[in-house]
């Protein structure tokens, strides 16, 4: 071999036999380097018996690191750690707010994902910080054809739900079937690839669970890593407590969570505290925590403050004006991560005519955002982060031009007594600070806006829930990232009019039959230039001929931690949420 080439060998090498490289990213590499079979098998059983679709250790090639800052960086594995665990197994994490519903094929609500993350399960999930790779679940194994229309999932036998009934293939089907025909919040998530359960899931034996689809469907594994929907819920838990008003056991399961994760919920209080303790029966490895602790704290100095003093271990949001004085503590480390998460205002569809949301847009202060209640940690985008599949960097972002905004406004009938509403939730000082600035815009031009501050449970059941476009607000606080990597998953909830009220996510009652259109094309595209090319044209629908909303950032996150929380791994698309399972709490 040329020197370089015995580098790159010795390089393979050891990192197949220390771990650092999956059996795939060792097979990927060998083949580049020409390595004869028997070579590729010896290095193969370097990295152990694992199999493509189970857990390995290490990163794949291609996978990115996040950035931490403060006295400990995140990411190892207890066996990699150097120092001894600590005897303390509690992990302590706060909530900006309740969480009304923690039914999780119903709720589409960030924090109560986070919670799911430690009591429900999916088939898979994305593995580490890659939004393209996966690993297990509660299924240990899973094959596609080469046409990608049949999903096979494989169960190890024994599984229990934490009531104690079994989780078998036929649980699995019966819990996508009551996702399907409830038809509630994320759904599309898998409708968009399965529609009749009983003629596209098989049971093929105990453990076996066979998905077919009617066209080929590359992104389905992505879909079925989403921690918005397909989680798996007891069908006994349904059936004991279901209705006739309720068929699929809703409201119990809304306050009531019965998974298979590795903790089981013992003390619920939506609005001040949940209590995770270990799951006795847990199929897979145990994990570290006996128990989570979740608590609800509202206003932004006190979430620092519990942290700070070591009362609580993590802080998923806080504003990041805070930061540069947190990363001093060597007691905390402050994760900064890229996400796919786009920040916008609704604007209220039928409320507003498309020429007075055009002027909205030209008011709204970008630049401020950014630079002052962000600080720094994002980038003016539209509704789609440049990471997402489908991205296109052709398309011009608004600039503030007061003048043009006030033309365009009182062009469009709008007069000085006339006042307009704007929502957001409580807790949140990045918030509270964007709607002022706002509103001071609309000041200079002679436009009111009164601003509403509610808890953000009343936000989160105004959004999801049915109350018609003409009681609530002109604007609304939001933002959003898709479900797993595709840029319809991140439109179609949000604004496509199949979607309104507690059937997905548009709360701003947006309705374009162009964009409808445009988006029902866009979920059958084949190709990637079929996906960009649909891309661009939703989205010069919702930004320009007719806007659903105020476009202004693509967001950066931090995740604050404990310097002796190990073992997190952010990922773009599972933002706020931690990784439970796999952290653990290092002897200091």
């Amino acid at each position: 071999m040329a020197d370089e080439k015995t580098g790159a060998y010795v390089d393979l090498l050891l990192g197949a036999a220390s771990g650092r490289f999956s059996r795939r990213a060792v097979l990927k590499r060998g083949l580049a380097l020409g390595l004869s079979t028997p070579l590729l098998l010896s290095l193969l059983e370097a990295c152990g018996s694992s199999s493509p679709g189970t857990a390995t250790s290490g990163t794949d090639e291609g996978g990115t690191q996040p950035t931490a800052s403060g006295s400990a960086a995140a990411g190892a594995s207890p066996s990699a750690g150097s120092g001894k665990q600590s005897s303390n197994k509690q992990f302590v994490m706060v909530l900006t707010g309740g969480v009304p519903d923690v039914d999780p094929q119903s709720a589409y609500d960030n924090a109560a994902s986070s919670l799911f993350f430690g009591t429900y399960e999916m088939l898979i999930r994305f593995k580490g910080s890659s939004t393209s790779e996966f690993v297990p679940m509660l299924a240990k194994s899973w094959d596609q054809n080469d046409e990608q229309t049949e999903y096979t999932f494989t169960f190890d036998p024994g599984i229990k739900f934490h009531d104690g009934s079994a989780c078998d293939a036929q649980a699995v089907k019966d819990s996508f079937t009551r996702f399907l025909k409830m038809g509630r919040g994320p759904v599309n998530v898998i409708s968009r690839f399965v529609q009749d359960p009983d003629k596209q899931m098989t049971v093929v034996d105990p453990t076996t669970l066979k998905f077919t689809m009617t066209q080929p469907q590359p992104l389905f594994l992505s879909a079925m890593a989403s921690e918005y929907g397909p989680l798996i819920v007891s069908p006994t838990a349904m059936n004991a407590h279901k209705t006739n008003d309720d068929p699929y056991a809703h409201q119990w399961f809304s306050q009531n969570m019965v998974g298979t994760g590795p903790w089981k919920v013992t003390e619920a209080s939506p609005q001040e505290k949940f209590v995770l303790d270990r799951f006795a029966d847990f199929h897979g490895k145990p994990p570290f925590f006996d128990r989570v602790t979740v608590r609800v704290v509202t206003e932004d100095a006190t979430r620092r403050q519990l942290i700070e003093s070591g009362e609580v271990d993590g802080v998923a949001e806080l504003p990041p004006d805070y930061y540069q004085e947190m990363a001093k503590n060597p007691a905390l480390q402050i994760v900064k991560y890229d996400t796919t998460e786009c920040d916008w205002v609704r604007m209220n569809y039928a409320k507003l005519s498309k020429e007075m949301r055009q002027g909205f847009c030209y008011a709204f202060p970008y630049d401020e955002v950014i630079s002052q209640v962000l600080k720094g940690f994002a980038k003016e985008q539209g509704p789609i982060a440049d990471t997402v599949i489908g991205f296109d960097s052709s398309i011009p972002v608004y600039k503030t031009d007061l003048d043009k905004a006030k033309q365009i406004l009182q062009q469009a009938g709008v007069k000085s007594s006339d006042e307009f509403t704007y929502m957001y939730a409580s807790g949140d000082a990045s918030d509270a600070s964007l709607a002022q600035l706002f509103q001071a815009n609309l000041q200079q031009i002679g436009v009111k806006l009164t601003l509403q501050q509610v808890d953000r449970s009343a936000l989160i059941s105004l959004n999801y829930g049915d109350s018609p476009p003409e009681q609530r607000p002109h604007f609304t606080s939001s933002g959003w990232w898709p479900d797993y990597n595709d840029s319809w998953n991140q439109l179609y909830p949000n604004f496509h009019s199949d979607s309104v009220g507690s059937k997905g996510s548009n709360s701003s009652f947006y309705e374009n039959k162009d964009f409808d259109a445009a988006m029902d094309q866009l979920k059958n595209a084949k190709t990637l230039d079929d996906i960009k090319q649909g891309t661009g044209k939703v989205v010069k629908i919702l930004m320009w001929d007719d806007p659903a909303a105020i476009f202004y950032a693509q967001i950066i996150r931090a995740m604050n931690l404990r310097s002796d929380i190990k073992g997190f791994v952010p990922n773009g698309i599972y933002i706020n949420s931690y990784n439970f399972n796999e952290m653990w709490r290092e002897a200091t």
